[in-house]
């Protein structure tokens, strides 16, 4: 776990190299049910019943025999620190913001019990790290009469609810597609899926894509190891009506919302406390070897309103690409969602990127990701598509994100589930930014507007026909799906409203000369702090109001600006020339003791703020610090000796006798437990190696 963001064992974009996508086969060619497809149906009401166990799994480490007895009696010297002692003084303790706990969407009436109506159903399965999942069978695009297929997940020890998986109503416009949507998570170990329904598809299949895919692997079955989980809600989106195939009729208006919600707009507002800042490097004397540097700035090319990650930026594999741009004339705006749990942090949504396009190009055969532009709830936007930065005015290269439709609209996909919760801010400013810019390019003045749309392929309407549409439209208007969600598509008058300010041209983000500056509605540019879409920004006015990134020190505080973000003010976890930071919920760096998630770390103020790992010595007593950080309790082996950290104590060091379950230990000056004979003021006594170092009664043969 090396590198791994500290308090969230899953969320760093570092953590994982190159692996395989794993595929879980569920059924035969001809139709028929593998084994680990069926290992749940015994389980299910017994499962469903029990409302037990939450799939955690908890090991205390003790020494064994062989690791006691070679470890030997040691040194009276104290530990060396890895890394370093600390200060002596401890700091205020610092409770973190940067990892909220999730909460499920309010849950939706549920037409199907995945674990009680199951044909197919896995036992809860335990699966190597992935982000974006999704199913594929063979055959035609549509799933058999009435089956419906439902995924949960576990990220973080936590099993996410159940969550219909649709089958996707995307694609080439040239070919057909036999496979859900992408399910994005923010780091899942383990997986149950069902499938409930008369008839089974065939071929049927579950790809897990990691965050760098190289090659795939086909599990099997003996392998797998099973895992507990209580029962969770089930997520089905309302729009989702019980249909034969895409026969059904589904409910959706291609009417605008008439929602006249505002745009989120920034203000030229300084935080309490911050005083005039300072953008040069931070001090030699109290920052790491490797001094922050800017990041590179994502492009802003052709105008664009708001820094766009590019592909060669999010990592996009050239080999998985066989499908070559081709612009079309284009002036409508198709707004997405993708399914998932929603738990992914910063740091993960260009792994998820790099998963989406694995499973779009690869996995789905399309040859490209299918959506031209991609948008995390952070408000971060990735280029999708190959060419829809470079697309000329009025011009978007053909996507293959709402079939029938591709050619002639440009489609922009909003990272998450938001069937029962809302995009957030950031994330609506992005998206409405994006859709002005786009509409802008192409002449047209009005975002509520409605203009014909051609049809290329009968899926809702028929292939040749021209159809009346919003020129901002949801997936659902022009398709059988519930994409964007319900709550999604309620915002659809929002981020109209946001493409009009962006059209008209009043105020708002502008590159310029390589650098981003923000206009206030006055045309004047803006400097000092800036708030946008619920993110903070530095304007540097020696600089003539360009907007800062890097380390920025403002009063006795340091601040983090995030080129890799389009220059927002960083929250959380930060990794910086090889250590890892952390900024408190106002942006501050923090020094001393951290809690989050549940564990302790500490943030070296005589190391500028990095991290600490190894031993660390705080207000007379010794704490060890794991390779993620995290404060240890309970035993450690350390270069072959081994100590005893208690919990009871704050994860302080133990000394002196110990007891630990029903026997005794000695743990010297030094820390480090005892084996052999040492003497005590009541005699001698024998620590018995062969036993892990316990205290020996009755009969002992030594020599």
């Amino acid at each position: 776990m090396a590198g791994a963001v500290p308090g969230a064992g899953n969320s760093s974009d570092q953590t994982d190299g190159p692996a395989p996508v794993q595929i879980l086969d569920l059924t035969t060619s001809s139709g028929q049910a593998t084994e680990v497809a069926q290992s749940g149906l015994d389980d299910a009401q017994t499962s469903t019943d029990s409302g037990s166990g939450d799939g955690t799994d908890a090991e205390t480490s003790t020494p064994s025999a062989e690791e006691a007895s070679s470890a030997g009696n040691g040194s009276s010297v104290r530990p060396a620190p890895a890394s370093g002692t600390t200060s002596s003084v401890r700091h205020a303790f610092v409770q973190a913001a940067g990892a909220a706990d999730a909460q499920f969407p309010s849950i939706l009436p549920a037409a199907t019990d995945p674990q009680a109506d199951a044909a197919l159903l896995t036992d809860p399965l335990e699966v190597d790290r992935f982000l974006v999942a999704g199913f594929t069978w063979t055959g035609g695009a549509d799933l058999p009469e009435g089956v419906r297929i439902y995924l949960r997940v576990r990220e973080n020890g936590t099993w996410s609810p159940w969550y219909l998986n649709e089958a996707a109503d995307a694609g080439r416009d040239d070919r057909t597609t036999s496979g859900t949507g992408e399910f994005i998570t923010g780091g899942a170990d383990a997986i149950q899926a069902s499938v409930v329904g008369g008839s089974l598809p065939a071929g049927l299949k579950l790809a897990l894509v990691p965050s760098q895919p190289q090659g795939e692997e086909v599990l099997d079955a003996d392998d797998l190891k099973t895992t507990e989980a209580p029962p969770t809600p089930v997520i089905e989106d309302a729009a989702m009506q019980p249909q034969a195939g895409r026969s059904g009729a589904l409910e959706s208006s291609a009417e605008p919302t008439g929602q006249s919600t505002s745009a989120v707009t920034a203000q030229s507002i300084t935080p309490a406390s911050f005083s005039t800042a300072e953008t040069t490097a931070r001090p030699a004397s109290t920052v790491p070897a490797a001094v922050p540097a800017a990041l590179p700035v994502a492009t802003s090319a052709n105008g664009l309103p708001v820094p766009v990650t590019t592909r060669a930026e999010w990592g996009a594999n050239a080999s998985y690409m066989s499908w070559d741009p081709d612009y079309a004339s284009a002036g409508h705006v198709v707004v997405h969602h993708t399914a998932g749990t929603n738990n992914y942090s910063a740091g993960q949504s260009a792994s998820i990127v790099r998963g989406i396009y694995y499973y779009h190009a690869v996995t789905l055969d399309w040859g490209d990701i299918g959506y031209n532009f991609l948008i995390d709830k952070y408000g971060t936007v990735f280029e999708g598509r190959s060419g829809s930065v470079a697309a000329p005015a009025g011009r978007m290269s053909v996507g293959a994100h709402a079939r029938g439709v591709n050619t002639g609209t440009m489609g922009l996909s909003m990272m998450g589930d938001y069937s029962s919760v809302s995009p957030s801010d950031a994330q609506l400013s992005s998206v409405g930014k994006m859709a002005g810019w786009f509409l802008r390019r192409a002449g047209i003045t009005d975002a509520n507007g409605w203009a014909g749309l051609n049809v290329w392929t009968t899926e809702r309407y028929q292939a040749g026909s021209t159809i009346s549409m919003p020129r901002i439209l949801g997936h659902r208007d022009v398709g059988y799906t519930s994409c964007p969600g319900n709550v999604g598509y309620s915002k659809l008058g929002t981020i109209r409203t946001i493409a009009q300010q962006q059209i008209s041209g009043s105020g708002g983000w502008k590159a310029e000369s390589g650098a981003w500056y923000y206009l206030k509605s006055d045309g004047a540019k803006a400097t000092g702090w800036v708030t946008d879409a619920g993110n903070w920004y530095y304007l540097d006015a020696s600089k003539g109001g360009a907007m800062a990134t890097g380390w920025l020190r403002d009063g006795s505080s340091w601040y983090y600006l995030d080129g890799s973000k389009g220059g927002a003010m960083a929250t959380g976890w930060v990794s910086d020339g090889g250590s890892w930071y952390y900024l408190k919920s106002d942006g501050a760096l923090a020094t001393g003791w951290v809690a989050d998630a549940g564990r302790w770390y500490y943030l070296d103020a005589s190391k500028g703020g990095a991290m600490a790992t190894g031993w660390v010595s705080d207000g007379g007593s010794w704490y060890y610090l794991n390779s993620v950080g995290a404060l240890a309790t309970g035993w450690v082996a350390d270069a072959g000796r081994w100590y005893y950290l208690d919990a009871s104590k704050g994860g302080a060091m133990a000394t002196g006798w110990l007891r630990d379950g029903s026997s005794w230990y000695y743990l010297g000056a030094d820390g480090a437990m005892a084996t052999g004979w040492v003497r005590g003021p009541e005699g001698w006594f024998y620590l018995d190696g062969s036993r892990g170092g316990a205290m020996a009664t009755g009969w002992v043969s030594d020599g």
